[in-house]
């Protein structure tokens, strides 16, 4: 055990971990379901290439109810998800801020709402360099209003990556975490200096998680290697918990109750334990991710309704977990760990809970626990969920440069590679 903790102290010495950055935040709270995603693609993450016919398509619904005006623009960001020393102009080619158009109006759902869509890039606004941005959405124009933002990504294709899914060198924890090994081919890079390029490694949809390094392992001509025992390593975890919200009238497994109220409906949920002592066994998952949809033949995007939906976590022998807090993690929460994920605990029912309204759909998640006062992502599931080498997980690798002169990171390489691959 000593050995394991000594080598995650070296571990973070190396790598760094994203800045808690948060830029996915929703401002409104009348501002629901909130979907950024490649068109046709649900489950991918928001990544773009430069200069391409690929889009964005923005997804949410406003539960007012009645029209808003709203507009949306978009900033590039440096690796560290903060603003860059530059002009919208320097990066936009046509509008800066533009107008969100098409809505529909919601026609069978008790949560009555409007639903807004829009894509990106368009013939009137398009990004001139890749990178980190952010979309911001307003209301009623000027930039006071803001009402959402969502992270994407814009990137090259300059740089190959070829990657792996491995065992931790260190016996430790061999059997409990995945450890992403990586070459980069160069050649393309007109007069590379290796000291201005950085990698960035994202498990799943776990943004704020992050690790990126800075410090290749070896450089071989025009290979640039990353495969020491620092280097980038994750917690496995578990294959996500799973809620079937698809139809709210009927009680799928994991639901205990469905109350069915004059204007909605309220849905208790089978209380959640701990899983790490539960032996390994795969299934199909979202990795966190959720999908709108219904098994009714309606229009998930307008027709889906919406539900308050109650999720209890039980610690062991019925006491809270002392210097940690308990969070609720996957796209249903915004994939953050905020107010929002933050699950309250209820002394007189000796359990974790949270509400959240959810709209119809398919949904993945997991329990993460951190210590409040020295928080190690290495170690967000070992109460909670368990860790098994086994358990398959995505991971997107970005590669960044920063031109010598230049005021902002380029993205050169993206990839994706899945844990299942090496098997």
């Amino acid at each position: 055990m000593k050995k394991a903790l000594l080598f995650l102290g070296i571990y973070f010495l190396s790598i760094s971990l994203q800045a808690q950055v948060q830029v996915d935040q929703v401002l409104d709270s009348n501002i629901k379901t909130v979907l950024v995603f490649p068109k046709g693609k649900p489950l991918a993450l928001p990544v773009i290439a430069l200069n391409s016919a690929e889009t964005l398509l923005i997804q949410f619904d406003d539960l007012r109810a009645q029209y808003q005006q709203y507009f949306f623009t978009i900033e590039l960001l440096d690796i560290h998800w903060k603003p860059v020393p530059l002009n919208p102009f320097d990066y936009i080619s046509g509008l800066t801020q533009n107008n969100i158009r098409d809505y529909t109006i919601s026609s069978i759902a008790q949560q009555a709402y409007y639903h807004y869509a829009f894509s990106f890039p368009s013939a009137a606004t398009r990004p001139t360099k890749s990178g980190n941005y952010v979309l911001k959405v307003y209301r009623q124009g000027g930039h006071k209003e803001l009402v959402f933002t969502k992270r994407f990504y814009v990137v090259e294709q300059d740089v190959p990556i070829a990657a792996s899914i491995q065992e931790p060198f260190e016996a430790s924890i061999s059997k409990s975490h995945q450890k992403v090994q990586l070459t980069l081919d160069v050649k393309k890079l007109s007069f590379f200096q290796p000291e201005f390029l950085q990698v960035a490694v994202v498990q799943n949809t776990r943004f704020n998680d992050a690790m990126i390094s800075n410090l290749p392992s070896f450089i071989r001509g025009n290979q640039i290697e990353y495969n020491a025992d620092r280097d980038f390593v994750f917690p496995a975890g578990k294959e996500s918990r799973w809620l079937d919200l698809q139809n709210l009238r009927f009680r799928t497994d994991r639901i205990a109750q469905i109350q069915q109220l004059g204007n909605g409906s309220n849905i208790i949920l089978k209380p959640d334990i701990s899983r790490a002592a539960i032996p390994y066994f795969t299934f199909k998952d979202l990795n966190g991710q959720l999908i709108i949809s219904n098994s009714e033949s309606i229009r998930s995007e307008d027709q889906n309704d919406y539900a308050r939906v109650l999720f209890t976590y039980l610690p062991k022998d019925g006491l809270p977990f002392e210097g940690a807090s308990l969070y609720l993690s996957g796209a249903l929460t915004g994939n953050s760990l905020d107010k929002n994920a933050l699950m309250d605990w209820h002394p007189q029912q000796r359990s974790y809970q949270k509400w959240l309204l959810l709209k119809q759909g398919y949904y993945s998640y997991n329990y993460i626990l951190r210590s409040d006062q020295n928080p190690n992502p290495l170690n967000d599931f070992s109460v909670t969920e368990g860790d098994h080498w086994e358990t398959e997980n995505s991971y997107s690798i970005f590669v960044y440069y920063r031109v010598p002169g230049n005021r902002y990171d380029q993205i050169i390489g993206f990839s994706n590679l899945n844990s299942m691959q090496n098997w």
